[in-house]
């Protein structure tokens, strides 16, 4: 898609939603990619947080019998769910929030079910075989390992759809993509759209392999403005608008590497990169 054919859906659509009315979406965007599309083989995954203004933090969640994992919370109560994590097998699973149904039939919370499988899953086949943690309420999530990435879509009357890749590229924003689950997609919203044809358009438009500075780029991209852009500043004080940015590398046999970017309102944005290899698991409890 070119910059212009882009703009052009992206104003259509603008002026769609502003006729009835509708508001822009909430959380969030998520990408990933697998095999030869990753510089030295392996996987990359992302999640750009998007809410309105509130403190993100890491914690590391330890609890006996089940994987230790680390997340990325909302810093506002202590006993906040993973949005993001990382557990100790190096399974990846980042949420989104399905704000293309109404609110009253999107019931859980999103990130409950990133925390079960965290803790009960050490590989992305072994969390899909787990049909009984997704089908509990709708909900988008993204996950990898060392050699797969896949989307699970969650919708109501427990219907669920997966796409699993060990090669390419995926990415899912907060409207259904899978054919069987279009009728879900109930209410229109812009930004949802917008980014995921952003998205996209950067993941296939980047023709060598990605690495971990090209899924930092991507999750920067400002090129639509501060509500619709996949790094969003929001157009009012108490808009929604990017929070934190949560990447993961997981190179071919090695141990995994975290990259997050925390962008707390009315503090200067902090990065911290970590070594996911086994002294950091068996190191000091960690909690920001």
């Amino acid at each position: 898609m070119t910059r212009l054919s882009k703009h052009i859906i992206s104003s259509t659509l603008a002026t769609l939603f502003l006729g009835l009315g509708i508001q822009p979406a909430h959380p969030c965007t998520l990408f990933a990619a697998a095999g030869g599309r990753v510089e030295g083989g392996g996987t990359l995954i992302c999640k750009n947080r998007d809410r309105a203004p509130r403190r993100s933090a890491l914690k590391m969640f330890k609890v006996p019998g089940e994987l230790k994992f680390l997340g990325l919370v909302d810093a506002s109560s202590r006993e906040q769910p993973a949005v993001a994590g990382v557990n100790e097998k190096g399974l990846v699973v980042v949420d989104a929030t399905a704000s293309s149904l109404p609110a009253r039939d999107r019931r859980g919370d999103a990130a409950s079910l990133t925390e079960k499988a965290l803790a009960a899953c050490a590989s992305v086949d072994a969390a899909l075989a787990r049909k009984d943690i997704w089908a509990r309420h709708p909900a988008f999530h993204l996950l990898a390992d060392g050699k797969k990435i896949a989307i699970v879509e969650a919708a109501p009357r427990g219907q669920v759809a997966v796409m699993v890749r060990d090669q390419g590229a995926l990415c899912h924003t907060n409207h259904y993509l899978d054919g069987k689950l279009a009728g879900a997609n109930r209410l229109l919203k812009e930004s949802s759209w917008v980014r995921q044809a952003r998205i996209w358009e950067l993941l296939a438009g980047h023709r060598a392999p990605l690495n971990l500075e090209d899924f930092l780029n991507f999750s920067q991209d400002q090129d639509d403005g501060p509500d619709n852009s996949i790094w969003r500043t929001g157009g009012k004080p108490r808009a929604t608008r990017t929070l934190a940015t949560w990447i993961v590398a997981h190179p071919q046999g090695q141990a995994p590497r975290l990259f997050v970017k925390i962008a707390n309102p009315g503090e200067p944005e902090e990065i911290r990169e970590i070594q996911l290899d086994t002294a950091f698991w068996q190191g000091r409890r960690i909690e920001y």
